[in-house]
């Protein structure tokens, strides 16, 4: 009798035996017999929950092959250097280069001058070493006279440099000036901190000779920052990938490492600080050696503006004057901006006098404007600033001025067990760069206050 109960049991016809005698017997309704191998339902249609529920390796999700790589980042910081500064292989770490700025037109009246019926006099200027003997000053607001000194000319009154006292203050004769007692051509009043624009150098009618200038560059310096990552891949994952389900293998692991590459050099473009610093690490083989370090471009900029918190339309306008006026620089740049920033700009009223371009893709990046008489600002939203608790600031470029200078990006692939260190393969990337912003005062930093 065992051996018959046994043959039953194995071949499934024990079960079936069962449903005969339940039947038989008039057993009926919804009742579950487990048996060794299942459960077995009747008088119930075979559910999803029933089946989660008793067996649920026999329910197949469905398996998406492709991972979604969730990537909160974008990296518009690495991303323009990449695709449109202006890039050059460079050999040595070293990266040095010669810059030398215009002189500024103007300065102001550091000691307010009385009116005393001169027709000559030094006048103290706040940098008085940025005037010229023969060059001409025009004294903001100050108004300018006729011949006879009494009738105003509907301009501002202009002084020529004839010479410089022993303490290197310019001597100024007036050219357009006022009527003074028995002068008539005399200098006038100058109140501190009038402005003074510089003119051109103007010589006498047999003057063949001036003073000439002298010009020299500054050096400038920055070190190139050697980026390293690495991925590696066991052969027995290597194996398992053949036919699997979920699209996860070499291609995709280089490709999460080199955004998670780019997204974390973005904090070192824009706040690193140049410098050589001697130290040994586990992957160096615990050798002493020299690291170095590139300035971030928010230390290079030259300029600085505060933006209100509840700003207004007038706001934007001083914002865009200063961004773009007096530094012989574009006509358009691009600002990188943290999400508070960004916030305050998108809130404020426009008009036709500042007003909000079209959206738009620009060297690569997703950006919008503001349009200000010639002048465009393209706005990038920029994730780092609020990785580093800056989401208040930002940073404007002239890509005009804007350097990257690097090594060929390099890929070295490594046979672990050929070397004898184990049983993968490892690919090592390296990637040496830095960021160069010339001409400092093109570029601005953003804060808002």
């Amino acid at each position: 009798m065992k051996k018959i109960f046994k043959k039953l049991k194995g071949s499934g016809l024990l079960m079936f035996a069962i449903l005969l005698a339940c039947t038989l017997f008039g057993i009926t309704g919804v009742e579950a017999v487990h048996a060794e191998g299942g459960a077995i339902t009747w008088g119930e249609a075979v559910s999803l929950e029933s089946a989660m529920s008793e067996s649920p390796e026999i329910v197949l999700a469905t398996i998406e092959k492709e991972v979604c790589v969730i990537r909160p980042h974008l990296t518009p910081l690495y991303t323009l250097g990449s695709q449109h500064a202006k890039v050059r292989e460079a050999g040595s770490p070293f990266i040095e280069y010669d810059e030398i700025e215009t002189l500024p037109l103007i300065t102001t009246v550091a000691t307010a001058f009385s009116t005393a019926a001169l027709t000559q006099s030094p006048i103290d200027l706040a940098n008085n070493d940025l005037v010229a003997v023969n060059q001409t000053l025009v004294f903001k607001g100050i108004p300018g006279y006729l011949e006879d000194g009494l009738t105003l000319d509907g301009g501002w009154f202009i002084g020529y440099i004839k010479d410089k006292d022993n303490t290197g203050k310019p001597i100024i004769v007036p050219v357009n000036g006022v009527k003074s007692g028995a002068v008539t051509n005399s200098i006038p009043a100058l109140a501190a901190t009038t402005v003074v624009v510089r003119g051109m150098r103007t010589g006498s009618e047999k003057q063949s000779r001036t003073a000439p200038i002298s010009a020299t560059p500054t050096k400038m310096k920055q070190y190139m920052q050697k980026g390293i990552f690495e991925t590696e891949e066991t052969t027995f994952f290597q194996y398992a990938q053949d036919g699997a389900l979920v699209k996860w293998g070499k291609t995709e692991i280089t490709d999460f490492a080199i955004f998670e590459h780019k997204q974390s050099c973005e904090t070192d473009i824009l706040l690193g600080k140049k410098r050589v610093i001697k130290t040994a690490n586990i992957y160096n083989q615990n050798k002493v050696e020299d690291t170095y370090f590139q300035e971030g471009i928010w230390w290079q900029a030259g300029r600085d503006f505060s933006l209100p918190t509840a700003a207004t339309r007038e706001d934007l306008i001083s914002m865009m004057k200063t961004i773009f006026t007096g530094n012989a620089s574009s006509n358009m740049k691009i600002l990188f901006a943290g999400a508070d920033l960004l916030e305050t700009i998108n809130k404020v009223d426009y008009n036709q006098v500042i007003y909000p371009g079209k959206q738009g893709q620009v060297f690569g990046l997703d950006v919008q404007k503001i349009i200000y008489g010639q002048y465009t600002l393209l706005i990038c939203d920029e994730p780092a600033f609020n990785d580093l608790a800056m989401t208040g600031n930002g940073i404007v470029i002239d890509t005009a001025y804007l350097k990257q200078y690097k090594h060929a990006w390099r890929s070295i692939p490594l046979d672990n067990l050929k070397n004898g260190q184990s049983d993968s393969q490892s690919q090592v990337f390296i990637d040496t760069f830095a960021y160069v912003l010339t001409n400092a005062n093109a570029h601005t930093r953003l804060k808002l206050v």
